[in-house]
């Protein structure tokens, strides 16, 4: 856990805390396993706002690596970044914290400690350990993904253009955060309910702010498919999922999980 605003000793010690609390049971309830080194780190809100535009930037570097993308592709979402390039000064007090790759290639969670204040997180613990034991899950979702790229500016070109990966990574994320957040806290945990700040409800507030990230029907429905996955599956179909892109829901499975479920433990690919 660093703490690269240096202004915050106590509350990187708090998350030190809580995930060494956290990291079992989310090892056990999810069957995946915890990674090497996990990343935590408290930055400033301007350099949160810098590494957001920067991992926009690895994803395309990456793409441009791996895919054959025609001069015209490349330059399209070359002038889409820069013209994007505001979006992180508006979102910042609304992301409480988000899971990236880094230059060296290890997945790392940043955390602003103001966006937590904006969040109200700073005052309230069980919201606090539900947003670490949902960002832990990203970063194992990452080792169980064997490395298959689901960020990817041509999902297309991936074989992954489905509404499946916000709903799989979101939603099986929320599913662990409440089922750990249950096991050890009595009550699964709902940072929608802390306390807002008055910076916070007026960036919320801002037209289409909403929609430059995850939908909060990912989360809700990405939820309730896992759970169903897990009851009629078990863990192992679920992680099955995590390793092979061609297991993502479609639109009309993710409105009807049982025929989801029917096609993975099959092993059919996407219609």
């Amino acid at each position: 856990m660093l703490d690269d605003t240096q202004r915050h000793p106590h509350l990187a010690k708090q998350i030190s805390l809580i995930l060494r609390q956290v990291a079992p049971a989310v090892n056990e309830i999810t069957g995946l396993p915890l990674p090497p080194e996990v990343r935590f780190r408290l930055v400033t809100p301007k350099a949160w706002r810098d590494e957001a535009r920067q991992s926009q930037h690895r994803i395309l570097a990456r793409d441009i690596a791996d895919l054959e993308l025609t001069p015209q592709e490349i330059g399209g979402i070359r002038r889409r970044l820069k013209a994007m390039g505001f979006v992180p000064v508006l979102v910042w007090p609304l992301v409480l914290a988000s899971t990236q790759e880094t230059e060296d290639g290890h997945d790392e969670t940043i955390i602003a400690p103001r966006a937590l204040h904006h969040g109200g997180l700073l005052a309230d613990e069980a919201a606090l350990h539900q947003l670490l034991i949902h960002e832990l899950v990203h970063q194992m979702q990452t080792g169980a993904r064997g490395g298959a790229v689901w960020a990817t500016f041509f999902p297309q070109k991936r074989g992954i253009a489905t509404p499946g990966v916000p709903t799989v990574l979101e939603g099986h994320a929320a599913w662990a955060d409440q089922q750990v957040t249950t096991r050890l806290l009595g009550a699964p945990a709902d940072h929608r309910q802390a306390p807002k700040s008055l910076r916070y409800r007026l960036h919320n507030a801002l037209p289409g702010i909403r929609r430059l990230g995850p939908s909060r029907a990912a989360y809700e429905q990405g939820c309730r498919l896992i759970a169903q996955a897990v009851t009629e599956g078990g863990t192992g179909l679920v992680n099955q999922i995590l390793k092979d892109g061609t297991y993502l829901p479609t639109d009309a499975e993710i409105a009807d999980p049982a025929s989801w479920i029917y096609r993975i433990e099959r092993g059919l690919p996407r219609a």
